[in-house]
C-alpha cells in the first residue's frame, strides 16, 4: 500500500483566481519541514546529527516514507518519543512535534547554584524540568498502523485480564546538575552524549579517597617518593591506621593534629587533637567514641562536644601558617575536568581567601578554640558576632598579594602561589586519570573546589577537594568571581563536547578567559611536569 506523503490539504489548492497552486512543491522548496531557529537548541553534542540519522526510530520511519525530504533534528534524541519520530517523518515534516530540550537541576542543590546556572541554560533555549523519571528506550514498537505509527497493544495478565500497553513516553534531559547524591538516572542523558556534572571512577572528594590518591601518586611516579609529598600534610586514615598514627604521635609528642570525618563538609565533625588520649585510650577505646550522624542539625551549637565518625582522617596540623592580620586563612581555588575522552582539564586563575574570625594562637588548641583554627566559612558564620569579625570579609588573591607586599615585603606572592597550585592540580589530575579512563563516560564533567593553605615559608599544601563547593554569592569578592566562573565553565564544557570543539586544541580555540589548560590529552599537552 502506498504511503500518503502529505495530508490532502497540502496536495493542491485553488488560489483566488482559481489557478491551482503546488503547495507541496512550495513546502519543499522553502524547506518548511525545518524547525525555525528560535525553536532549536543553542547547543548540540558532537556528531548529534549522525546519531539522530542512525536512530532505530528514524530508520524505521524513513523506510515507511522514503520520500521524506529532510532530516530529523538532533534535539529529538532528548525530547521526542517514538510516535513523535514517526509523525514527523511520515508527514514529511508537516507535523512538527514539540521540540524543547530540558535541563535537570537536582532539588538538593542550593538555590544559589540554580541562580548561577539558569541564565546560561535559558540562553540555550532549554527549559527546566523537575521530573526525575527518565528513560530512553531504543526498542521498536512491535505494532504500528499502516503509516508506521506505533499503536497501543493488549497484554494478557496472569489473572486473564488485558492491559493496554502504550508506547513509552519517557524522555531524557540534555543537561543534569547533581548535588551531593544522584537523584536521576544519568544513562539516558549520556546515551546520546548529553552533559552530566558527575565523573565516574573518582573518589578523591572524600577525605579517605584523597588520602588514597596521594599515597598512590607517591608510589606510581616515574621515581617513587615517600609519603607524604611536599604538598600534602602527613595524614592517617582512621580507624585503619590508628595504631600506626599512635606510634608516630608517641614519637612526636610536640605535634598537633586535626580530625576530619570522611564525607562531611562545612566544618562539621572536625576535632582538634593534642594527644593520643584525645583519640584512643584503654578506658575509652577509639571504637567507643565513633558515631555516625546521618543528618546534622543546623541549629547544633558549633562548639558542642563532637564524636568521631566510623571513617575519617587525622592530619598533622600546620602550626606555622602564613597569617593575615594575625588570623589563619585558606584559599579556595577551582579545578575543572571539562571532558573525559580525550581528557581535558583546566584550573581557574582566580580564587578567594577565607579566614578565621579569631586571632591565631597555636597554644589555644581546644574545642572552644575551633573558630581560630577552622577557616570554613559556613562554620565561621555560626559565631554570634560573625558579621562583625574579619571572617565575614573575604579577600581576593590580588588583595592578599598587596597586603603581603606592604606588610611583609613579600614580592610576587601570587606568581609563586599559582605555580604551586598548578602542580597540585596536576598531581590530582594524574591521580584520577586512570579511574576516569576506566569508568568515565563522554558527556561527564565536574568542577572541584580545592582548599589550600600556605605556611610561613610560602609553601602551599592541599587540605581537601570538594565535590560540592559553596556557590553562595554573599560577598563582593564572590560576586566578582563565581558568576563569571560558572558561565565560563559552561562555555568550555559545551565547546569541548560539540562539533565546534572536536579535534581542536583547547589552548588555541576554547573560550577560556580565567581558566587555564592543565591537560589536553588530544594533543599530548601537559602544563606542568611533576615527575
Amino acid at each position: 500500500q502506498a504511503v500518503i506523503f502529505f495530508r490532502p490539504v497540502l496536495g493542491a489548492a485553488m488560489a483566488s483566481d482559481d489557478v491551482p497552486r503546488d503547495l507541496e512543491g512550495s513546502f519543499l522548496a522553502k524547506k518548511e519541514w525545518q524547525y525555525p531557529v528560535e525553536d532549536r537548541s543553542g547547543w548540540l553534542p558532537a556528531n548529534a546529527q549522525e546519531l539522530a540519522d542512525n536512530h532505530p526510530w528514524t530508520r524505521r520511519a524513513v523506510e515507511k516514507n522514503p520520500r521524506f525530504p529532510g532530516y530529523v533534528p538532533p534535539e529529538a534524541l532528548f525530547c521526542w518519543t517514538e510516535p513523535d519520530f514517526a509523525s514527523y517523518i511520515n508527514s514529511g515534516g508537516f507535523v512538527k512535534p514539540k521540540m524543547r530540550c530540558q535541563y535537570y537541576i537536582s532539588p538538593e542543590n542550593p538555590q544559589t547554584i540554580v541562580d548561577l546556572l539558569e541564565p546560561v541554560l535559558s540562553e540555550l533555549n532549554w527549559t527546566c524540568t523537575v521530573d526525575s523519571k527518565t528513560g530512553r528506550e531504543e526498542s521498536l514498537a512491535q505494532v504500528t498502523d499502516y503509516m508506521g505509527m506505533p499503536v497501543p497493544t493488549l497484554k494478557k495478565q496472569a489473572d486473564g485480564s488485558l492491559e493496554v500497553v502504550k508506547p513509552r513516553e519517557d524522555i531524557a534531559a540534555i543537561f543534569i546538575w547533581e548535588s551531593s547524591r544522584n537523584m536521576i538516572d544519568h544513562a539516558p542523558t549520556l546515551k546520546f552524549r548529553g552533559l552530566v556534572n558527575r565523573l565516574s571512577g573518582v573518589h578523591h572528594f572524600t577525605k579517605v579517597g584523597m588520602l588514597e590518591l596521594v599515597r598512590e601518586r607517591c608510589i606510581e611516579r616515574d621515581i617513587p617518593i615517600n609519603f607524604p609529598p611536599p604538598w600534602y600534610p602527613l595524614t592517617f586514615a582512621l580507624p585503619d591506621d590508628l595504631e600506626q598514627w599512635k606510634r608516630h604521635a608517641e614519637s612526636n609528642p610536640h605535634k598537633k593534629w586535626i580530625y576530619k570525618p570522611n564525607a562531611e563538609a562545612m566544618g562539621r565533625g572536625i576535632i582538634l587533637v593534642s594527644k593520643i588520649s584525645d583519640v584512643d585510650s584503654r578506658e575509652r577505646p577509639f571504637r567507643t567514641r565513633c558515631k555516625n550522624v546521618e543528618v546534622f542539625d543546623p541549629k547544633e551549637p558549633p562548639l558542642k562536644e563532637r564524636d568521631f565518625a566510623h571513617s575519617g582522617v587525622i592530619q598533622e596540623y600546620m602550626v606555622n601558617p602564613l597569617l593575615l592580620e594575625n588570623r589563619k586563612f585558606a584559599v579556595r581555588v577551582y579545578m575543572l575536568v571539562a571532558r573525559t575522552n580525550p581528557l581535558l582539564v583546566f584550573h581557574y586563575n582566580f580564587g578567594y581567601i577565607k579566614r578565621c574570625g579569631q586571632y591565631y594562637d597555636e597554644n589555644k588548641f581546644n574545642r572552644e578554640d575551633l573558630f581560630r583554627h577552622v577557616t570554613e566559612q559556613e562554620f565561621q558564620k555560626k559565631q554570634e558576632d560573625f558579621y562583625e569579625t574579619a571572617a565575614a570579609e573575604l579577600m581576593s588573591l590580588e588583595e592578599l598579594d598587596r597586603y603581603l607586599q606592604e606588610n611583609y615585603g613579600i614580592p610576587a606572592f601570587r606568581l609563586n602561589f599559582w605555580q604551586q597550585v598548578k602542580s597540585i592540580c596536576m598531581e590530582i589530575t594524574l591521580g584520577i586519570k586512570e579511574g576516569i579512563a576506566e569508568k568515565g563516560k563522554l558527556g561527564q564533567f565536574e568542577v572541584f573546589g580545592l582548599d589550600v593553605i600556605v605556611d610561613a615559608d610560602q609553601r602551599v599544601y592541599l587540605l581537601e577537594a570538594n565535590r560540592d563547593p559553596s556557590w553562595v554569592v554573599d560577598t563582593e569578592v564572590k560576586k566578582a568571581i563565581l558568576p563569571e566562573m560558572v558561565r565560563e565553565m559552561m562555555e568550555i564544557v559545551l565547546w569541548a563536547h560539540s562539533d565546534e570543539g572536536k579535534n581542536k586544541e583547547a589552548m588555541l580555540h576554547s573560550p577560556m578567559r580565567g581558566f587555564e589548560v592543565l591537560v589536553d590529552d588530544a594533543f599530548d599537552f601537559q602544563a606542568v611536569d611533576v615527575e
